[in-house]
Parts: structure tokens; sequence; C-alpha cells
């Protein structure tokens, strides 16, 4: 009888020390998270919010109102633009739904100087293209513009050059905006080419 009360207060014991270190891990894991989840809702980096106009799927000459220019969120295509670089302009509703999978966005108004737009490529690839599109864009109103999911920052060219503070400004935006769009997806995940579904749909709207 002792020998059995022992052997119970022995299991007792060790499953009292499981249930105790599995309560710390998942405590532990609990307090990481929340720090992952405080310091993003702190991130400090440049550019302005818009409110979010939603995810509905479109056709490429679907009309709607933007509330920001390019567009951050709203009505776009039923697929992602190819991630890369782009030497032509595209219908901005491809690259809505790259900015819904958590991607950002550069483009550049046509006028831009060409030594400017390999700085920005250059760019692209220090971060090896993970989920970053860039395009020519006629219709943006600044030099240059960064956007991600209701997230945009505008950049106007001091005598037609770029500085290091705002090539900075533009890594700072996307280390803080890659992956904060309202649909997580590989980065690898494949889109279409933008010239493929235009020449089907039509021209950039």
């Amino acid at each position: 009888m002792k020998r059995d009360r022992a052997s119970r207060a022995s299991r007792r014991a060790v499953v009292r020390k499981a249930v105790i270190g599995a309560v710390s891990v998942i405590a532990l894991g609990l307090l990481v998270w929340g720090g992952m989840i405080l310091s993003r809702g702190s991130i400090s980096a440049p550019g302005e919010s818009f409110p979010d106009q939603g995810q509905e799927h479109v056709a490429l000459d679907y009309q709607f109102a933007y509330n920001s220019n390019p567009p951050t969120s709203g009505p776009h295509y039923a697929s992602p633009a190819n991630w890369g670089v782009y030497d032509y302009e595209a219908n901005d509703k491809l690259f809505i739904h790259n900015m819904e999978h958590g991607g950002v966005w550069i483009s550049y108004k046509p006028s831009v100087d060409t030594h400017v737009v390999d700085h920005l490529k250059a760019i692209v690839d220090e971060f090896g293209g993970s989920k970053l599109v860039m395009t020519p864009r006629a219709a943006d109103d600044s030099d240059i513009a960064v956007a991600a999911w209701t997230r945009l920052f505008k950049i106007s060219l001091a005598g037609g050059d770029i500085t290091e503070d705002q090539l900075n400004q533009i890594r700072a935006f996307y280390k803080a905006y890659k992956n904060r769009g309202p649909e997580m997806v590989p980065d690898t995940m494949p889109g279409i080419d933008p010239r493929s579904v235009e020449e089907k749909s039509g021209r950039p709207q």
C-alpha cells in the first residue's frame, strides 16, 4: 500500500511539473506575441493612413473613386501582378491586390530621372524583391509614391535628385508595412503578367 501511495504521489508530481511547464511555455509565448503586437502598433514610419475602402473583386474597367493617389485599398482585380520591377504602367487594380497580400508598391512619374529610378530598383534588389512591385505611373501627383494597404508615403524631389534620407524613409516604410495587408500569403505566391490580362481587358485605367 505504501508503495502504491508513493507511486501515485510520484505520478502526481510528474503531472504537476508537466502542467506547470506547459503553462509557462504558453505564458512566454503570449508575452512574446503581445510584444510583437505592441511593437507593430507603435511603428514609426513616414506617410499617412487612409480609410479602408474594402476588398471587392472587380473588372479592370470598373470605375471607382479611390480616396488616395495612388489607391491604397478598395475594389481590385481578382489576381495580383507578379512581384517585381516593371518598366511600363499597368492597371492600378492589379497592384491594389498586391497590397491586399501585404505587398508594397513603389511608383514614380515617368519624368523622374533614370538615376533616381536606379536607386529605387536598388532598394527592391536590397530586399530581394520580397513582396515588392515597382512601376512608372503618370497619374501620380508626386515624383515618387510608396504605397501599402491603407498607407501612402509621397516624395517630391528637390532638383530632380533623391536624398539618402528619402531612400532610408522608403526602407523604413517597407519594413513597417510589408505583410500588414488584410490577407497573409507566402512571399513566393505567383501572380499574373499585367500585359497579358490587359490585352484582354483594355489598357490601364
